[in-house]
């Protein structure tokens, strides 16, 4: 996790076995130190690009491949370099060829910021 000017920035990983078009990929609640941030807060990073939450749904041709990680965005101006922040980030999953069936992933991690 880095700090940045704005906030922090998280890498993820993708916790699944292929790559997978990022409209089948949710970003649920994330939480820093148990407080809920607000999804209007937070973008993904995938392949140099950076989407809105609200954005994921529509892009049916932009993948995230199984080695690269993506980066949670985060707004969060009380963010401070060598801290230690307790963070949870859900990633739920809707593979295209397994329809009906969520796969749900809880991410927690206490990480220091760079």
């Amino acid at each position: 996790m880095q700090a940045t000017e704005k906030g922090l920035d998280l890498a993820i990983r993708l916790p699944w076995y292929r790559a997978l078009p990022l409209s089948t990929v949710e970003i649920g609640q994330v939480r820093i130190g148990g407080n809920l941030i607000d999804a209007d807060k937070i973008t993904l990073g995938v392949n140099d690009k950076n989407y809105r939450l609200d954005q994921l749904a529509d892009l049916t041709g932009e993948y995230w491949f199984v080695l690269d990680s993506a980066v949670l965005h985060i707004e969060y101006p009380e963010a401070k370099r060598g801290m230690e922040y307790d963070v949870e980030a859900m990633v739920t999953l809707y593979p295209p060829y397994i329809p009906g069936i969520p796969f749900p992933s809880l991410g927690q991690s206490r990480i220091r910021a760079c």
